[in-house]
């Protein structure tokens, strides 16, 4: 193990607005503690919680690397300051670069000139001038964020965002995004106890996000990540790593069922359950709340309420949710998306607000309902 894996670093789980305290939880669950913030996880670890956390995160979208912090109010100043932090281990002739850069109450607030100056020392830095990156997913990504002068430069472990899980092969209109998705399954409480159910699982995000969460299959682990690139990147390390989370993998013993009324939806959902490995544990059925019952049941459900949808349609939809549910099932839990409460309400579940974030660019809320009966048993 080389000496860098065993040095501490600042890290960042960047995580949509909404979810960061369930992505501070599934640090927690890794033996990490974080600090929650608008946007995020702060957090503190060597390479292997660097290959760890982006291995196992199922919410998180990037996780950067804290470089440096200083203050800065002239471009001068800027360059010098920039050109100390540690970017050897990072910056690479063979891998093309990019950099972004946000302003926010300061000096410097012209992201593009930042940039330019950011770019300057970083070739001075090295020594060699680096490929240029037109997207983020590319190669190394540099993230600079100015606040009341204040600079943070930070780069990005991950490469291409997180809920790129490399098993999206075909795609319906709007897919919920699958850190979306696992976070909704996450908060239900599911693990694999009782019968899943999806009524509305278009390409089958939730149902195979479901499948994997039970079956402790690592969301990361039929990907590349961008720390594989930097000069001090531990192979040993990361296979070991990656061994062990193969290792526990388990195998999922209740029902994982997505519905959905649209042939090509259920099409797509088998073909993406296959690439994920978890065709076995989940079934897809082209169908509209079906007769089916069980004595204990998780729901988890994106309904459709875009634009494109008639007011009184999607109004049906949520009564007609609520109404499947009471008839087939005694002892649920459900949670499910919806743009307003007034549609939430609908459903005659009297369901909680959980959280509220962006799915698809409309804001959404997270109900949670429960029937009263009996608490949720193993099956």
């Amino acid at each position: 193990m080389s000496g860098s894996s065993e040095r501490s670093m600042k890290l960042f789980a960047v995580s949509q607005p909404g979810i960061e305290e369930i992505t501070a939880e599934e640090l927690k669950e890794l033996g990490i503690e974080g600090k929650v913030i608008p946007g995020g996880v702060e957090f503190e670890g060597d390479l292997e919680v660097l290959y760890r956390t982006n291995l196992w995160l199922r919410t998180a979208s990037r996780i950067l690397v804290r470089l440096c912090t200083f203050r800065a109010k002239h471009f001068a100043e800027l360059v010098r300051k920039a050109q100390k932090c540690p970017w050897n281990d990072f910056i690479t002739p063979d891998l093309p670069l990019k950099i972004r850069a946000t302003s926010k109450k300061s000096k410097l607030y012209h992201s593009k000139a930042i940039e330019e100056r950011i770019w300057r020392a970083i070739t001075e830095a090295v020594g060699f001038e680096p490929k240029k990156a037109r997207l983020e997913d590319e190669g190394t990504s540099v993230i600079v964020r100015f606040e009341n002068d204040i600079c943070t430069i930070s780069i990005n472990s991950s490469g291409a965002m997180l809920h790129k899980r490399g098993y999206r092969v075909k795609e319906t209109e709007a897919p919920l995004r699958e850190t979306l998705a696992a976070a909704i399954v996450l908060v239900s409480g599911w693990r694999g106890e009782t019968p899943f159910i999806d009524p509305f699982c278009g390409s089958g995000t939730i149902p195979i996000e479901a499948a994997m969460i039970a079956a402790n299959v690592p969301p990361g682990i039929s990907r590349g990540f961008a720390f594989m690139k930097w000069k001090n990147f531990d192979e040993e390390l990361w296979k070991s790593i990656r061994k062990e989370a193969v290792s526990k993998i388990k195998k999922v013993k209740v029902p994982i069922i997505g519905y959905d009324i649209d042939p090509d939806a259920i099409e797509a959902a088998r073909k993406n359950s296959e690439a994920a490995g978890v065709s076995e544990f989940v079934r897809f059925e082209n169908l509209s709340f079906p007769e089916v019952s069980f004595d204990a049941v998780t729901i988890v459900t994106n309904p459709p309420y875009g634009v494109r949808l008639p007011i009184k349609n999607v109004r049906e939809i949520y009564r007609r949710l609520g109404d499947w549910i009471e008839r087939h099932f005694k002892n649920y839990r459900v949670l499910f998306l919806s743009p307003n409460r007034k549609f939430a309400e609908l459903t005659g579940l009297n369901p909680e607000l959980i959280t509220f974030f962006s799915n698809g660019g409309i804001a959404v809320g997270l109900y949670r309902a429960e029937s009263q009966q009996i608490p949720l048993q193993s099956t």
